[in-house]
């Protein structure tokens, strides 16, 4: 696999072997901004891009559109990778080699942290495995705190959905404070009416179970419905829940995305690919719900 990541390298000033320092992590803060490395994005082209499926198999009329949270609101993979490089290294996962952009992608990236910790470490019990994970997540709050931004043209969806009088739910296997920080830090807690966690549900992604939720909490039939989501395992769940996916191509490789079944994939919310599908679906909205 071609990984889409390419991370430039962490100053050699913030590296350290301390123990002390991963485990109070008091300055993460202060260096959020120079420790993070950035990504450098090269998606690939591939030759069908241009006559790219730019339709949603909705039944009209649309009511409700459903968003995943990390890599999907906002670009936080990048911290999330470094989060798990740097603590994983620290306790000498991989013989104390960095892990690449290319393991992080195919064994982490869309995962519920229970999962995760099976995946990681099949050899710890769950309670030694999991504080790890709260650990990490610790400072990925940390961190994204200073540093995170909405996707580009976010802000023009959401007034979109708005506008339109749609239902909106956000649903993620992100950990409850991870999601709700990031909801907040956007400026989105007043726009999504719902929040479904995957693990607080039966099965989380790539089940169905927490886009089923949402519909049901909703009140809305999958078939007038579609979600955006930028991972393998949450494009699974959405087409598994009955519903077309529209995929975020910022840091997962376009073709994966496609293969799990994503209806297309735009590189942000300005793509012309989703406006034009937007369109589409406009004239089926009925024009009683539009605000002028």
């Amino acid at each position: 696999m071609t990984a889409l990541l390419s991370f430039c390298s962490v100053p050699s000033n913030v590296l350290t072997k301390n123990k002390q320092f991963y485990t109070s992590r008091k300055n993460l803060s202060k260096i959020a901004t120079s420790v993070v490395p950035r990504m450098s994005l090269s998606p690939s082209k591939t030759s069908n891009q241009q006559k790219c499926k730019c339709s949603l198999a909705v039944d009209a009329p649309l009511e409700a559109i459903l968003f995943d949270i990390d890599g999907t609101l906002c670009d936080s993979d990048p911290i999330h990778y470094y989060a798990f490089r740097e603590m994983l290294q620290e306790i000498g996962f991989n013989g104390g080699a960095p892990i690449s952009e290319e393991f992080f992608i195919k064994n982490i990236s869309g995962m519920h942290n229970d999962e995760l910790c099976r995946v990681l470490f099949p050899d710890w019990d769950f309670e030694r495995a999991i504080k790890f994970m709260d650990d990490k997540e610790d400072m990925f709050r940390r961190i994204a705190s200073e540093q995170l931004k909405p996707l580009d043209g976010l802000e023009e969806v959401c007034k979109w959905i708005e506008n339109h009088g749609l239902k909106r739910a956000a649903v993620t296997n992100a950990p409850r404070p991870n999601a709700e920080l990031i909801i907040s830090m956007l400026g989105l807690s007043d726009f999504f009416e719902l929040l479904v966690i995957g693990s607080e549900c039966e099965r989380a992604k790539p089940f169905p179970d927490p886009y089923l939720k949402a519909l049901q909490e909703l009140g809305v039939s999958p078939k007038h419905a579609f979600v955006f989501e930028d991972s393998i395992s949450g494009i699974k769940a959405g087409v598994a829940a009955g519903m077309p996916v529209v995929g975020l191509g910022l840091r997962n490789p376009e073709n994966l995305l496609s293969e799990a079944g994503a209806t297309f994939v735009i590189k942000d919310f300005k793509d012309s690919k989703l406006w034009a599908a937007l369109e589409e679906l406009e004239t089926e909205i009925p024009a009683g719900k539009i605000k002028t």
